[in-house]
């Protein structure tokens, strides 16, 4: 079973002849290549993920130029990674080391009493090459599907306030003073005062439920420590690209995950940007100046944190709606090397599509 280091170890080798055979077979290790990576979220069986790998491939025969991430669930990872062995690859479909298997998460302590989590040690054991860390789903979806923000916020709304002053009115022994603060602000003069506490506790709960910078912090950490590369992602939501505070919001994102890289393992990190205000049906989508101007700043900080060479290293992959129609366009932007695709990953021919930068495959 091939270990999460092969990949990384066969790009280290230093000899000329291998460096002679690696360009050979996937161009110079030293440039950018574009990465185009499939998430697939909490969809797809194994079986079934391994036919869809196999369409993708097949509708990409010989595609060498780009490379390939495909992140199953963690139940379809050792099916997949046993399928995407670069022998195979190269004899099937012309592909091979430039396919790689990819984890949508991962937790920060290699072993102990934490029931449900993966750790980045048993990924890097299964062959896993790449660990998307700070994903939006992960960063404030929680909170939303689980209601804390709305539940708690709901405790401050009017009508379940005055419920509750009933109830405390037939109370002889009720604390005559709290009995007072809430008939004051339950007051119709306080309606607009109750709604701006609601909306702020919805919107702040709902963020503090999700993973923390500090999480995401150790998850990285972790994962390189295992020898695991990161895909980390950053992305505002729609206050922040409202209040003009995106920079502000990424930045806050950014160094602290970064704080635990250090110089040489820099470039084991991918960054993909998703503006969460544009993911998902029905989402409006960025236009091509914003993500220019935000891969800018990210490519600009990087080099702040590690100085020009380093910062030309990484990868900045676009995450936010990609589809086959925008691909291209999105591709065309400078300073973007690749996108991390949701939706349109789950369907073999419009990933390929992707994969080819837009171009027309293959029909079969």
């Amino acid at each position: 079973m091939k270990t999460a280091s092969v990949h990384r170890n066969y790009y280290r080798q230093r000899t000329a002849n291998q460096w002679q055979k690696i360009e050979a077979e996937i161009g110079d290790p030293g440039a950018i290549r574009p990465f185009l990576a499939g998430n697939w979220k909490m969809n797809v069986i194994p079986r079934s993920g391994v036919a869809l790998a196999a369409r993708i491939f097949d509708l990409c025969k010989g595609v060498k130029d780009v490379d390939i991430g495909l992140a199953p669930p963690f139940t379809g990872l050792s099916t997949l990674g046993d399928y995407i062995k670069p022998d195979f690859l190269r004899t099937e479909y012309g592909l091979g080391r430039n396919v790689f298997l990819l984890a949508q998460d991962t937790f920060f302590e290699s072993k102990g009493a934490f029931t449900g989590e993966i750790s980045a040690e048993m990924l890097a054991s299964i062959g896993v090459d790449r660990v998307i860390i700070g994903h939006s789903d992960r960063r404030t979806n929680l909170g939303k599907y689980f209601g804390f923000g709305p539940s708690i916020a709901k405790r401050l709304s009017r009508s379940f306030l005055l419920q509750e002053l009933e109830v405390l009115r037939t109370k002889e022994d009720a604390d005559r003073q709290i009995l007072a603060a809430l008939e004051h602000l339950a007051s119709e003069a306080n309606q607009d005062v109750l709604t701006g506490i609601q909306r702020f506790l919805e919107e702040e709960l709902i963020e503090r439920a999700g993973e923390s910078d500090e999480v995401i912090q150790k998850k990285v950490q972790a994962s390189l420590a295992h020898g695991l590369q990161v895909i980390l992602c950053v992305g505002e939501n729609t206050e922040a690209r409202e209040t003009h505070e995106t920079f502000n919001l990424l930045d806050r994102q950014l160094r602290p995950a970064f704080e635990v890289v250090s110089p040489r393992t820099a470039s084991e990190v991918v960054i993909a940007y998703e503006p969460v205000w544009a993911v998902g049906e029905g989402a409006k989508p960025a236009r091509l100046e914003q993500i220019s101007e935000v891969h800018d700043f990210i490519r600009n900080l990087i080099m702040d944190l590690y100085g020009e060479q380093i910062a030309s290293t990484i990868r900045i992959l676009y995450g936010g709606n990609v589809k086959p129609d925008n691909i291209a366009e999105i591709m065309s932007i400078a300073g973007v090397d690749g996108a991390l695709v949701g939706g349109a990953s789950l369907k073999a021919w419009d990933f390929a599509q992707i994969i080819r930068f837009g171009l027309d495959c293959p029909c079969y």
